[in-house]
């Protein structure tokens, strides 16, 4: 033990002068690492934290407690798994010369692809291990020789500070969007720049973030440099000015009035909310983390800012390099980015001629893990597709025997990657359970909904490929590529003699249009918005097999009859650009109209009339009504808004203006149905 404990005495000692974070490996059977952990607790006498299982003697922390704090001393139980999320998470909130202990097995199950992965890649950093009846290693010869200067330079944070009050100082309708890694004082920024506001004059600065705890950080910064007491942890109110958290669902919902508004880890929110903040608020700051351990920024980076470029096209950026709680080239921080890539290729720009052929592959797991590069690359197209992708994703990928990986290339270039998931094929006993709703099967999204959700007892046993992901490089979008990628995975999939091809997603009216395009049809709609995506989500469907066109026409039908009704009552707020493309799935009827007349040409209420105009909507064309009229018709007739949202909504004087405005799209309806009837 005296020697275990000099070892991580002059590992540290070494760490702080280099201000660097290190790792160490606690490597053995359980207990003896259980052993060998709690010594050092106990000797060292530093606050810490203990993320995962535990001995009854410690009190273990989930990654999201400790979010926004710091500590010297880190311990990660991995001796079962290695948790990516919970190391990804928890390790930034190491401060410089801080000690991450890690606790690993003697073997690696061999079915973990992942850990044997990860393991590889540990032995290609100086990082010490301790490894149980072998004597203690040789600190100095495996220790990295670097030199590194402590001298803090924290121009680009007093640089952010100044870019967050000018926020407020400057024209309106000029958001900042400020980008950082993590470690880089993002956070204190904000909240040294929120209280030199205050002291300023400015009387309400709102922050938000997708939970309090991701605030921690700048409420301490702001609370510090205002000198205030602290009545709550999110919250300062200092003579009548205040600093005050609010949860996105309340923002978005209430819009409360303030001088400025502060969205902190804007990447963790749904691009729709984050577009409704910026069109009504016009003084407003995005603060995100760009390589996080969400592994969601560059993704956020592209998506958002093209979106906010339509919304403020005068909007300004800030971008924070300088790491100030822990010293450039931090051995940590490059093995986290690199092991669980996220960061780095996907910034690479992507060539595609049209004129040639492009090549498709399915991808083994056992051969991507020893092309670093490959993997590096097909990840990070993932992480710029989808806001939601985590490090656990990377291990789903090479565990996952389920998961089928596919690349789109063209001159060994990579273009597109796409995921496959297996899903459905239970037996009869299973389907019922699935049906009755007493057994819930992860990793079977689609075959589980449409048996339990849509009532349709065999639907899980037929066989299911859902496509969990498929991403296009972005700057080779809208050239056809996904639709040749879809068509691909058709054929393999019917070839793989699944019933089905089908995914669920967030719904938007591109995306829904670009599966329609595809001959997908949709079989089911949640009933509220998810709470990453602030959608609502789909499951589109093409079927395979003679079994799967059966199942798709009966689970299709009993959507169409649905969907009216629940446009009405759950779906109010659905937005009215998607009930369009999913109203295209209704067969168009000729519809008696004789009976509207009295409506369009008298005094009967719409009240009276209302059951036929909803089935007038379901029957006809709306494309050749302009986008006011088409939203209009939706939101009153099928989604029964009341007069006064429909009034708020379109900026009508009052009912009479708005009834005006419905029947003169209703009159247009009947003209273009009376053109288009048949002589």
């Amino acid at each position: 033990m005296p020697a275990f404990l000099t070892l991580v005495k002059k590992i540290q000692q070494q760490a702080m002068i280099n201000n660097h974070r290190q790792i160490l490996r606690v490597q053995g059977e359980l207990a003896w690492c259980y052993q060998q952990t709690t010594f050092l607790i106990s000797h060292l006498q530093q606050p810490f934290f203990w993320c995962g299982p535990a001995p009854s003697t410690i009190t273990a922390t989930t990654y999201k407690q400790v979010l926004g704090q710091e500590v010297s001393l880190l311990i990660i139980n991995a001796h079962h798994n290695f948790d990516a999320n919970t190391f990804a998470a928890s390790e930034g909130t190491l401060r410089g010369g801080g000690l991450l202990v890690l606790i690993s097995p003697l073997e690696i199950n061999t079915n973990d692809l992942f850990y044997q992965y990860l393991n590889a890649q540990f032995h290609q950093f100086d990082f010490i291990t301790i490894t149980q009846n072998q004597p203690p290693p040789n600190f100095i010869a495996t220790m990295p020789k670097v030199t590194v200067s402590n001298d803090l330079n924290l121009y680009q944070q007093e640089n952010a500070v100044t870019a967050i009050i000018k926020t407020i100082t400057g024209h309106r309708r000029r958001p900042l969007v400020l980008t950082a890694n993590r470690g880089r004082g993002k956070s204190a920024a904000l909240g040294i720049a929120a209280a030199q506001l205050l002291n300023s004059g400015l009387k309400t600065i709102l922050v938000c973030a997708p939970n309090k705890r991701a605030t921690t950080t700048l409420f301490k910064h702001a609370r510090l440099l205002l000198n205030a007491q602290q009545q709550t942890p999110f919250s300062i109110i200092e003579q009548g000015k205040t600093i005050l958290f609010i949860a996105p669902d309340n923002l978005l919902a209430d819009k409360p009035k303030c001088d400025l508004l502060i969205i902190d880890e804007a990447a963790a929110l749904p691009v729709p909310t984050l577009e409704a903040l910026a069109k009504h608020y016009s003084r407003v700051v995005f603060a995100t983390t760009l390589h996080g351990y969400e592994g969601s920024g560059r993704g956020f980076a592209l998506r958002f800012q093209k979106q906010l470029s339509k919304i403020t096209p005068h909007w300004r950026q800030e971008h924070l390099d300088q790491p100030i709680r822990w010293a450039s080239d931090d051995p940590l921080e490059s093995f986290t980015l690199n092991s669980l890539c996220l960061g780095g290729s996907e910034e690479q720009l992507a060539q595609y001629d049209m004129q040639q052929a492009v090549q498709f592959e399915q991808l083994e797991r056992k051969k991507l893990i020893k092309n670093r590069s490959l993997l590096q690359t097909v990840f990070s197209l993932l992480v710029l597709a989808h806001y939601q992708t985590k490090p656990s994703d990377l291990v789903q990928m090479l565990n996952d025997p389920t998961l089928h990986i596919f690349v789109v290339r063209q001159n060994k270039q990579l273009l597109g990657v796409a995921l496959i998931n297996e899903e459905g094929g239970f037996n009869e006993e299973m389907c019922k359970q699935i049906w009755l709703g007493t057994r819930r099967v992860q990793g079977n999204l689609v075959a589980q909904s449409l048996t339990f959700h849509s009532a349709c007892q065999q639907a899980a046993a037929l066989r299911y490929a859902r496509i969990q992901r498929i991403a296009i490089h972005p700057s080779l979008q809208n050239h056809g590529l996904g639709k040749q990628f879809v068509e691909y995975l058709t054929h393999w999939a019917g070839e793989q003699q699944f019933d089905h091809l089908c995914a669920s997603f967030g719904a938007t009216a591109a995306l829904l249009s670009f599966w329609q395009q595809l001959g997908f049809t949709t079989l089911r709609i949640g009933l509220s918005k998810d709470s990453s995506s602030g959608s609502y989500s789909l499951i589109v469907n093409r079927p395979l097999s003679y079994e799967g066109k059966i199942l798709d026409t009966q689970i299709h039908s009993q959507f169409k009859a649905q969907f009216p009704i629940q446009l009405s009552r759950h779906l109010q707020d659905m937005d009215s650009e998607l009930v369009l493309i999913l109203l295209q799935e209704f067969e168009k009827k000729e519809t008696a109209t004789t009976q509207l007349e009295s409506y369009l040409q008298g005094n009967l209420a719409y009240e009276f009339i209302e059951p036929a105009l909803i089935t007038l909507l379901l029957s006809v064309n709306l494309k050749n009504l302009d986008k006011t009229q088409q939203c209009l018709t939706i939101e009153k007739i099928l989604q029964n808004n009341s007069w006064a949202e429909i009034c708020k909504k379109h900026h009508l004087t009052g009912k009479k203006e708005a009834q005006s405005t419905l029947k003169s799209a209703i009159k247009q309806i009947l003209i273009q149905e009376e053109n288009h009837a048949p002589r």
